[in-house]
C-alpha cells in the first residue's frame, strides 16, 4: 500500500511517498512474509536458470560512423559531404546525418543543422582502412569527435540503419 507518485491510486494505496521513503520501506520489510499476496517458497531448491551457449557468429567490418564537430561554410551539408566524399579511399561515404536526419546526399535544404555530424562510411575490410580514413580527415582539418565501427554478424547488420538505408 505504500506507493510512489507514479503508481499511487486513491482508494487503492495507503500512502504516497518519495523514492527514498519507498526504498526505506522495502529495506524495513526484507525477509518478511507478504501480508496481501501469496508467499512463494522454493523448499531449499533455489531458482535454476538454464542458459544455452550462442554459437559464435562471423563478425566482419562493414564500415564506420565518424562523428565530427564542423561549423564551417554556414553548416552546409553539401559542402561537408563533398569534402568527405573525396577523403574516403577504400571506404565510401554513404550519408551524413545531423540530429538523426539524413542531410547528405539528397537532404532537404530547410533542415536546421547543428555543428555535430554523423558521417557513415561503408566498405573497406580492415581496421587499417578506418585508420587511413581518420588520418586523411585529420590532415584535411576535420575535427573527429568519436568513431563507431560498423559490423555485420553472419551477414546481418549489428548496427542501426540510418534514414533511407
Amino acid at each position: 500500500g505504500i506507493h510512489t507518485a507514479d503508481i499511487y491510486r486513491e482508494g487503492l494505496s495507503e500512502r504516497e511517498v518519495g523514492t527514498q521513503a519507498f526504498a526505506e520501506a522495502i529495506i524495513e520489510r526484507l525477509g518478511r512474509e507478504p501480508r496481501q499476496l501469496q508467499p512463494v517458497h522454493y523448499h531449499g531448491r533455489g531458482i535454476t536458470i538454464k542458459t544455452t551457449q550462442t554459437p559464435k557468429a562471423k563478425k566482419e567490418l562493414a564500415g564506420v560512423d565518424v562523428f565530427l564537430h564542423w561549423d564551417e561554410a554556414g553548416r552546409d551539408p553539401n559542402g561537408l559531404g563533398g569534402k568527405l566524399a573525396s577523403l574516403g579511399g577504400t571506404l565510401t561515404l554513404k550519408m551524413v546525418t545531423n540530429r538523426g536526419v539524413k542531410v547528405y546526399p539528397e537532404g532537404l535544404p530547410e533542415i536546421f543543422c547543428t555543428d555535430h555530424w554523423r558521417c557513415r562510411f561503408t566498405g573497406g575490410k580492415s581496421y587499417a582502412d578506418v585508420v587511413d580514413l581518420l588520418d586523411r580527415m585529420h590532415t584535411a582539418g576535420l575535427d573527429v569527435i568519436k568513431t563507431e565501427n560498423l559490423y555485420t554478424f553472419d551477414g546481418e547488420p549489428g548496427y542501426s540503419l540510418g534514414q533511407g538505408e
